[in-house]
């Protein structure tokens, strides 16, 4: 099951934007807003502020929680993160006889 486009997106939205824009007053409205992941209980969620005026965007940004990670920080996070996972492997011990 896909994501229903909002029938108040912007034509400058990504492909990704979920916001029904024109609902919220002032800057809230001007963020291009991804649907939610969820890890546990952290969302995770893509944003991309954009100045409707001069049609300037900035990201695209990797929301996890609150904070927010460039995409260059995001794969370094997603290397970290690899890098641990791998490292306890190496430590479990196999299982079965």
């Amino acid at each position: 099951m896909g994501v229903v486009p909002s029938p108040r997106r912007l034509l400058s939205c990504p492909s990704w934007c979920v916001l029904d824009h024109g609902r919220l007053p002032g800057e809230d409205d001007a963020v291009h807003v991804s649907g939610a992941l969820m890890v546990r209980h952290a969302v995770l969620r893509l944003c991309q502020p954009h100045d409707p005026g001069t049609g300037v965007r900035e990201g695209p940004y990797v929301l996890v929680g609150a904070e927010a990670y460039s995409l260059h920080e995001a794969e370094a996070l997603i290397d970290a993160l690899t890098q641990l996972v791998d490292r306890a492997a190496d430590l479990t011990p196999p299982s079965g006889p």
